[in-house]
């Protein structure tokens, strides 16, 4: 649709200049675009969230993960090794209490 020299040059004021206002067209053409191939992230999203099981807490860990978490572990230092020889433990390990105080 045809507009006024006028209500042109307020627009491109408005939104903050030329390159600014090639920026905006380029946006609203692209939603056009995706709009009109049927793009749709809100149903790619859910088709997602539908495929993941929730998995519940208290469940075992499977070999897999118990083997990656011994993988991802940091190697003893020496002293480490040293200690736990000895049967004592490192100054920063603190042992889980037999009981609980309140």
């Amino acid at each position: 649709k045809e507009s006024p020299k006028a209500e042109i040059e307020r627009l491109i004021i408005q939104i903050g200049g030329v390159k600014s206002l090639i920026g905006c067209l380029h946006g609203i053409a692209l939603m056009h675009k995706l709009k009109k191939n049927g793009f749709n992230v809100a149903k790619e999203i859910e088709s997602e969230e539908q495929n993941l099981c929730p998995r519940p807490d208290g469940l075992p860990k499977s070999a897999d993960e118990i083997m990656e978490e011994e993988q991802a572990k940091m190697p003893d230092s020496s002293y480490t090794k040293l200690l736990r020889s000895m049967g004592k433990y490192p100054a920063w390990y603190s042992k889980a209490p037999d009981h609980e105080t309140d």
